[in-house]
Order: C-alpha cells, then structure tokens, then sequence
C-alpha cells in the first residue's frame, strides 16, 4: 500500500482534535514534573488497526503469484531515541523565546511519546490550547494529531504517529509535561493587539485572564475575561508595573472571597518577593485589626511573555469578605479614609481634610467615595476625627472616640515591621463602622517595610509611629505621638507586645520559609528578567540592597525581625 493509505487510515485519530480540558492541566505548577494520568499503553489504538497493516508497507506487484506462504505479520520497525520537534510556533505569542526547538522521548513499551514543555514553554495556558506544533524523528517523520485548524492541544493527552523512512508507521500517546515552578500561573492575553508597553494607567484594557495551579490547594485552569489598567503612583513610574484588574463577573482567587477587582502587585523594590504576603499573615494574628488583606505570589505572563513574580490579591475596598462596613446616604454610615490619600492637591475642602493641629493631613474619603458622599456625611466624618484628635491630645476620654486595641495592634505591627512609610504619612487607613468608633486598618502597603526603605535609619533604634516635630523629619507628629506619651496606652501596648510576640515571630519565620521555598525556581526566572542584584531598586534602602542574592535577602529579612523584635523588648 502506499503511504498515503496509511495516513488514510489515520484520519479519525488526526483530526479527532482536543478539547479544552475541564480539570486540572495535564502538568501541575509543582516543583516535580507531573502527569495527569499514569502513564497509558496506546494498544488499544494501534490494536484497532488490522495487524496486516502494521507490516512492511513497501509497495508489491500484484501482478505476480507468489508460491511462498506468508510469514505472520510482525510490528515494524520503531523510531527509538530521541527526536527533535524542529518548530513551536505558539499562537499570539511576542515571546521569541518560545521559537525554539522543543525534546521529546519514545517509550516503546508504553508506546508514549513524552513531550517537555520548559518554564518559558510553560507561558499562555490558552495558546497552549491551540499551539502550532510541526516535527520530525531521526530517520522518520511525525505526525501530530491536531484540531481542525492544525493545532495541537497541549494541556491533555492526544496522539502521535511516527513513520519511518520505510513508510512503517506506529501511534503513540502524546504526553506533555509543563514543568512550572511551585507557583500559580497566571497569563493575560491582551485584546485587539494592544502590547503590554501600552497598558494606561487611567484607561482600562480589554483582557482574557487565565490561571493554572495553586499552592494552597487543588485549583482548575479557569479563564475569564475582563479589562487591565496600571495603578499606583511612585510604583508605576519603575520599568516592573503593578496592575489592577476587573473581571466581567465575580470569582474566587486563592480561595479569596469572590469579587471582580484584583490587584497584581509587581513587589520590584522588595526582593524578597513577599513582604507583602508577610506583614498581611502577621496581620491575621491581631485580632485588633477587622481584617487583613490576602497576597500570593504568582507567575506573571501578558502576552506570552514572562513578566517576572507578581503577588495578586484583594483591592482595598468596601464589599463583602473585605472591608465590610455599611453603606448608605445617613450620616451615620461606614467611613474608610486613607490618610495621605490627598497629598498631591491642595484642593482638600472638595476631595479631603486636615484636623486643625494637621496630625492627620491629606485625608480622602474612600467609602463614601469622593463622587457620591453627601455634604452633611463630609461634615460628620471630619467633626468625629477633630472631636479624636483633641481627646487624644489632651489624653481625656478618647476611649470614647477610638478603638484602643486597633491601635495597640496596629502600631505593634507597624514597628515590628518598621513600615515607615504607612505611618500617618500615605497609605494609612482608618474606619468607623456605622454607631462604632474610629479603628485603625486595614493595613496596607509593605513592600518598603522591613528594613527595605531608603528614608529609614540604619540603626533602627527608633519608635517610627511617634513621629518628629523637625519639619524635615519624613514622618511628622500624629495620633501616636500623644498616644504614647500617655503612661495607660503604654501599658497596654506593653501588655498586647509580651502576649502577641512569640506567635508573631513564629507566624512571621514559618512565612518567610513558606513562600522562600515556594519561589526558589520563580525567583530566579524573575531575576534572570529584572536584572537588579547589587543595584538599588525603586526606593530600597542601600544596606538591603547590599544582600545581593535571593538567600540573603531572605536572611536579612528573618534577621532584621529578630533584631527589631529584641530592640521593642527593651524598649517598649
């Protein structure tokens, strides 16, 4: 027969075509290379060809009789080795990374054909669906099995077909790992071509979000679409840019309460990757604090094109499983404000506030946001903090305006970690819920914490949340400074620190080695892409910076908690 009969033959397996798969991916984001399924013998398909067709296809002359009698038909012979797919073109990809050549191995007596998928192969879970796949063996050709369109589905087991110089042919299972790293995946594909460089800040991006694997537990490739903006203001002026995005419907991340907007932080000045996912762990330790906010590292693709480790997580905002306080045109109503969330305009008798002593400036209204708050809502709000602010100065009765043990938690917290830069200055937020009183949190923000920031003291031999006077100093006088004068604060705050510390260290070290481990391939990808090793990152400080790889990063971190933990101890 000639060869096109056997292909003939093929068809229904060729152009079967693959599904997308509705379970988990056919590799798991782990640091072991892992089938979906065991491994299969592929019998059953070749047994489903007659056992003539599996013998010498070289052509015969029909013409002659043949007095000998026919030998019993015998299994060709096979491909053995190592072939090289000499082409991967995977859809839509700006990646020329992902032009190379890719390995895969026959096991004859499985009858699978195993395809490696490397890190930077990993990429777009939805163009993995649909790759563009063309290849030969050594001594032979391969034909993939694929859809409709020509592609090949590389997300779940197909099929294969090698032939031989001879016109032999046998099919095997095509098996593909995807090696990841320990880490969910996350790639983004931009719509209308729209390149990642062009992403706005202040205008949105149509976007397919797709994500593969989970660290905290057994999670299915999903996609879901939505748009993407930048966010951030200091942060996204550095070249690694923080995102936020909305999906066109609710979800759960992470096991995270379902909701349409996320944030993917890019975590550029912090190279440990997760101080974070740190402080907000820590954070669940206080119960002072209503809630804390969640962050997981991830593997960020746009595009096809790696774009380093991002953390996603939940946006600041009023909605269930996150801030939740009551809503509504009464005066009397849940108030988020962030303090410093106005220090870029003057225009604070519209958008904000100051008390009258300025110990809280550039306050913004968060919820009620700025465009729906009520004249009598701006006036009730900015009486209450004016009414804590002078109980807190003359240190009289300002139980009945704050909740003390939100503050004690917070600004344990705050100096544990040595967030200078959250301390009444920008990104400080407080809240009151409807008939409660002013607490303070959620926490936010700690990618410059500890010991990561260029304004800080390189002694650390300081409380940062009293604040200076100097009118140079970078954080200025507020609540806390009176607070801490007064001797009851004191003792309760000395009371909270001997009762909280251990479980903080603790949660704080079994953190670190959590996520340190879970990283230990991811971060050398991002690395290897933001090349900044011995240079100053954003606004890091010159000492972190010094510790010029990833594990004295993580061991500057655990050693900077343990030298702040011992100067509280003697000091508070």
């Amino acid at each position: 027969m000639k060869r096109w009969l056997w292909l003939l033959l093929l068809l229904p397996l060729v152009f079967s075509g693959c599904e997308p798969a509705d379970g988990d991916p056919s590799g798991s984001s782990s640091s072991e290379v892992s089938d979906p399924t065991d491994v299969t013998d592929a019998t059953d398909v070749t047994d489903s060809l007659p056992s003539s067709e599996l013998t010498d296809s070289r052509p015969t002359d029909s013409s002659s009789e043949s007095t000998e009698t026919s030998s019993e038909p015998t299994d060709p012979p096979v491909v053995e080795g190592t072939g090289t797919l000499v082409s991967l073109s995977l859809l839509k990809s700006e990646n020329p990374l992902l032009q190379k050549d890719l390995h895969f191995v026959i096991d004859e007596e499985h009858r699978t054909a195993t395809l490696t998928l490397d890190y930077q192969g990993f990429a777009d879970i939805s163009t993995l669906r649909s790759a563009v796949l063309s290849g030969k063996t050594e001594g032979g050709s391969l034909l993939l099995e694929t859809d409709y369109d020509g592609t090949v589905c590389l997300i779940e087991d197909s099929f294969c077909t090698v032939v031989d110089d001879l016109g032999n042919l046998r099919v095997y299972t095509l098996k593909v790992n995807r090696v990841a790293y320990q880490i969910p995946v996350i790639s983004i594909t931009l719509s209308d071509g729209t390149k990642q460089k062009d992403i706005p800040r202040d205008e949105t991006v149509e976007m397919t979000f797709t994500m593969d694997g989970s660290p905290v537990g057994a999670e299915e490739i999903f996609s879901i679409s939505g748009t993407i903006r930048g966010r951030g203001h200091s942060t996204w002026k550095w070249d690694k840019k923080p995102y936020k995005i909305k999906f066109d419907e609710k979800v759960s991340i992470l096991g995270m309460t379902e909701n349409k907007d996320w944030i993917l932080l890019a975590n550029f000045a912090d190279k440990s990757l997760i101080r974070n996912t740190l402080a907000y762990e820590m954070g669940r330790v206080l119960d002072g604090l209503t809630w804390s906010p969640h962050q997981y590292p991830v593997d960020l693709f746009i595009n096809g094109v790696y774009c380093g480790v991002y953390s996603i997580g939940e946006h600041m905002e009023v909605a269930s499983g996150r801030v939740e306080l009551t809503e509504g045109s009464e005066v009397d109503v849940g108030y988020l404000i962030e303090v410093g969330g106005m220090e870029n305009t003057d225009t604070m008798w519209v958008d904000g506030f100051h008390t009258d002593k300025r110990l809280v400036k550039f306050a913004a209204y968060k919820s009620p946001d700025r465009d729906e708050i009520t004249s009598a809502q701006r006036a009730y709000i900015r009486e209450y903090f004016q009414l804590a602010e002078d109980a807190i100065v003359a240190g009289v009765d300002y139980e009945q305006y704050i909740d003390v043990d939100s503050f004690v938690d917070w600004i344990i917290l705050h100096e544990l970690a040595y967030n200078l830069d959250a301390c009444f200055r920008r990104s400080c937020y407080l809240m009151k819920p409807a008939g409660g009183k002013l607490q303070m949190g959620p926490i936010w923000d700690f990618d410059l914490a500890f010991g990561n920031f260029s304004q800080d003291e390189k002694t650390y031999d300081n409380w940062i949340t009293v604040g200076s006077s100097d009118s140079e100093a970078y954080i200025a006088e507020n609540w806390c400074t009176y607070l801490m004068k007064d001797p009851a604060f004191r003792k309760r705050l000395k009371a909270r620190w001997e009762e909280v510390r251990d479980e903080l260290l603790t949660t704080a070290n079994q953190t670190i080695d959590k996520y340190s481990a879970l990283l230990d391939g991811s971060q050398q990808e991002n690395f290897a892409v933001w090349k900044i090793w011995g240079k100053r990152a954003g606004y890091q400080s010159k000492w972190c910076s010094a510790a010029n790889t990833y594990e004295k990063q993580i061991k500057y971190l655990k050693d900077f908690l343990t030298k702040r933990a011992a100067w509280i101890d003697k000091h508070i």
